[in-house]
């Protein structure tokens, strides 16, 4: 049947490859952070939203490399929390994005999990191997988002 997928390229293919490996460490930081109540992707939402005063939800969502409606389904559960906060919005208005004190505190308390679980894979690729690979990854990012 020729509209049958081939999947005897997958062990070749390029995004196939990222996709399991991406699920595979972010289960990896996942067990690590989950006991601190907050999900991989929660924690690099926190991050980013603590490395500047404010974000509008079109630069955090750029700057993360997601989508818009993935942005807001993961934000809702830290504004429930009070670990982040919106402000603005409505008729054409820019979406203001910002850490609360509760989300600082709690990026301070997972960073030893955070920084245990980047130091076994870092440590596992080998630093200067890590270091090349993100070079590369940043690449590709970069040549594939024009």
């Amino acid at each position: 049947m020729p509209n049958e997928l081939n999947m005897s390229a997958a062990p070749n293919c390029v995004c196939f490859n990222l996709r399991r490996v991406t699920r595979v460490v972010t289960q990896f930081y996942d067990a690590e952070m989950r006991r601190h109540g907050i999900r991989p992707t929660q924690g690099s939402i926190l991050a980013a939203l603590g490395a500047k005063e404010t974000w509008t939800m079109a630069e955090l969502s750029d700057f993360l490399g997601m989508e818009r409606t993935t942005l807001v389904r993961n934000l809702r559960p830290l504004q429930r929390d009070g670990l982040a906060q919106a402000s603005g919005g409505g008729h054409g208005n820019l979406v203001e994005l910002s850490i609360t004190n509760k989300g600082r505190k709690l990026i301070e308390k997972i960073a030893p999990a955070w920084k245990s679980a980047q130091s076994a894979v870092v440590k596992t690729l080998g630093g200067k191997r890590w270091s090349a690979i993100l070079s590369d990854l940043k690449t590709v990012a970069t040549a594939l988002n024009k």
